[in-house]
């Protein structure tokens, strides 16, 4: 369930660069960023 928000502040060029392959992949900045979190702890869970 999706019931936490998280409010952050990153570099800009880190953000369009965010924003440039979300577009790439069709799909929102938000749900580009919690597949890189959760693909991130899915390959550093140990």
């Amino acid at each position: 369930m999706n019931d936490k928000a998280l409010n952050i502040k990153i570099p800009s060029e880190l953000y369009e660069s965010l924003k440039e392959e979300a577009k790439r992949k069709n799909i929102s900045l938000a749900s580009l960023v919690r597949m890189i979190c959760s693909e991130y702890f899915d390959k550093n869970e140990k």
